[in-house]
């Protein structure tokens, strides 16, 4: 399949935007999940005390704890969700999409994500399904109108045209491909955090060697991360201004991402949200992908 394709179609060329690739995640996400950082504002300078902090006591354990429990609040069967998305060129360009994301885990931790654009009716064909092996590896499929075929792309560093984000981020972040240790406590908009680093396992694939997390001490919820290469350069920064339990689950309502890299800055909004609706398998079948893409 070609991949170049399926990674790179641009927005619709509408009135008054003249755009490239329109860039991505599944932000994740949770990604995860996957924020400028009240406070804190990384510069380089940053950069270099955050990687060569002081170690403190037990902070690898500490950091393994924290992370643990961050992560035990994505626990649901599956959900789905309606979003607004702004998004903003380096040029100052705007552009507004709506679309709708199911998401579902399989008793042997399979993954499934199907991304489905709303608005507007121009960006159907940019709808995807994302499927997540046991093992971690990331498959991306979507069905071009134009030679009724489905295109694919493989792997965890791929930059989808969902906004500029690699798959990796669109599916929460993967967080267990690194090892977390704490840095310290901190206040972020008054908020007591913890403030994590997360390093890259050896053999892990990833485009981030490196990530800053912020997680709140009061009910491990994350408010900011940022993300580094393998240069050390920021490459993103989240801020999550909105945590709101729906049905007993920690969810962004309200976020913000800003690709450094891509110069694109996204506002995503969760105007309805579901958890647990027994969601059918048909839904993340290639089938239904082609079915949604052709309405």
């Amino acid at each position: 399949m070609n991949n170049h394709s399926f990674l790179n179609r641009p927005l619709a060329n509408t009135k008054p935007f003249n755009r490239r690739v329109a860039l991505f995640f599944l932000c994740c996400v949770s990604a995860i999940l996957l924020s400028a950082c009240g406070e804190h504002a990384a510069s380089k300078t940053d950069i270099s005390a955050a990687s060569s902090a002081p170690m403190i006591p037990n902070a690898a354990a500490e950091g393994e704890r924290i992370i643990q429990q961050n992560r035990a609040l994505d626990n649901s069967r599956d959900r789905w969700v309606k979003m607004a998305v702004k998004i903003e060129e380096a040029d100052g360009q705007t552009q507004n999409v709506q679309l709708e994301i199911s998401r579902k885990r399989e008793s042997d931790n399979q993954r499934m994500m199907l991304i489905n654009f709303t608005a507007p009716a121009e960006e159907r064909d940019r709808s995807a399904l994302i499927i997540v092996s046991p093992q971690g590896e990331i498959e991306g499929i979507r069905y071009m109108q134009s030679s009724n075929s489905f295109v694919t792309a493989k792997g965890a560093t791929n930059e989808d045209s969902l906004f500029g984000l690699t798959a990796q981020e669109m599916i929460d972040g993967q967080t267990e491909k690194y090892s977390f240790r704490l840095l310290g406590e901190e206040t972020l908009d008054a908020t007591p955090v913890y403030k994590l680093e997360g390093t890259l396992k050896p053999g892990a694939e990833s485009k981030f060697a490196r990530l800053v997390t912020w997680v709140d001490k009061s009910n491990y919820t994350t408010l900011a991360a940022e993300f580094y290469n393998n240069k050390n350069e920021l490459q993103r920064r989240v801020s999550i201004t909105k945590n709101e339990q729906v049905n007993g689950h920690w969810t962004q309502m309200h976020y913000a991402i800003d690709n450094l890299a891509r110069k694109k800055k996204l506002d995503l909004e969760i105007k309805e949200v579901r958890y647990d609706q027994n969601l059918s398998p048909q839904i993340f079948t290639r089938e239904n992908l082609k079915k949604l893409t052709m309405k």
